[in-house]
């Protein structure tokens, strides 16, 4: 269960495209989402850390790195684009 109160509306479109993620993929991107205030302009860059990533799926901080780390490898030489 998450331990965030985050929260990310999923369109079709990201619900389609996650098949083709792995889960520590999807976990990522939706991390990085719901740091994202829809409301507000589209940053062009998000940060998580090892511990923001912990903290929102309550995972403890060496799973955390662990996580990030499939999930950075995988996501480095492909392009997602939030509109």
């Amino acid at each position: 269960f998450f331990m965030s109160k985050n929260v990310v509306i999923k369109s079709n479109y990201l619900i389609e495209a996650s098949y083709s993620f792995t889960l520590p993929e999807q976990r990522l991107i939706l991390a990085c989402l719901s740091k994202m205030d829809s409301r507000n302009k589209i940053n062009k860059e998000v940060t998580i850390t090892a511990q923001d990533y912990a903290n929102i799926m309550g995972f403890d901080l060496n799973n955390s790195y662990r996580e990030l780390q499939k999930a950075v490898n995988r996501l480095y030489e492909q392009s997602i684009i939030v509109s």
